[in-house]
């Protein structure tokens, strides 16, 4: 069934917001009475009933809420410098949430090429790819950071920064084969984190480490840094 997206499940009601509505009655012809299932993004499931079917205002009842846990025996903390054109970091954002992503923070490098993103935009693509993928949990997200500023966001038993210039052999896998419970990877700009930046990485813990011997695009290498996670700490069954 079609999964629908209200922000909090606490109360006894819903009004899903006019984009919602306008999905839920205009688009797949629900009408009162009807069944719905609802997420949260904070592990919550409820069945719900329509009481007012209006493309603008779609309200009704909540009637049973589930609690789920978690499926992921890790939390994964990514961070990354947004790339020039926005669209490759909206296709990131869709498939870092369909992989299983804890947090997604930005970051203002010293070769960043973008000054600004546009979060709320990249909220509603995750939303998106929650409901698409049959997820429970959404991920947090942090606006644009600066460098040195961001290396101090969030603790983490495994602080990973991706370095193309690396002269260590260090795979990223290699580092995963402890099962760490919480990592935090940081991925630079396609010029990539300067010296500097590095050094200063290294002085709040953070391990450089190899993607593998070809250079990725930035949003690649986020992803392959989340699928690598997913492989070796262990994904649940589809």
């Amino acid at each position: 069934m079609q999964l629908f997206f209200y922000d909090s499940l606490l109360g006894e009601t819903f009004t899903f917001s006019e984009e919602e509505s306008k999905h839920c009655i205009k688009v797949l012809r629900h009408k009162i009475g009807d069944t719905l299932l609802l997420i949260d993004g904070k592990g919550n499931l409820a069945e719900a009933s329509i009481d007012q079917a209006h493309p603008k205002q779609c309200s009704g009842r909540i009637l049973k809420v589930t609690q789920f846990e978690p499926t992921l025996p890790y939390q994964l903390r990514l961070s990354i410098a947004p790339t020039k054109q926005h669209e490759r970091m909206d296709w990131l954002v869709e498939k870092a949430v369909e992989m299983g992503v804890h947090h997604i923070g930005f970051i203002q490098c010293q070769n960043s090429e973008r000054p600004r993103i546009n979060l709320e935009r990249l909220h509603k693509i995750a939303i998106s790819a929650l409901k698409q993928s049959k997820q429970y949990y959404l991920p947090t997200f942090s606006n644009l950071l600066p460098f040195k500023e961001a290396l101090s966001q969030g603790e983490a038993e495994l602080k990973l920064i991706a370095y193309c210039l690396s002269e260590q052999d260090n795979s990223l896998f290699s580092f995963l084969q402890n099962h760490p419970k919480t990592i935090h990877l940081m991925v630079g700009p396609e010029g990539d984190f300067s010296p500097a930046e590095i050094a200063l990485a290294q002085a709040h813990g953070f391990k450089t480490c190899s993607l593998g011997k070809n250079i990725l695009r930035t949003e690649t290498a986020a992803l392959f840094g989340i699928a690598a996670a997913a492989a070796v700490l262990g994904q649940t069954e589809t």
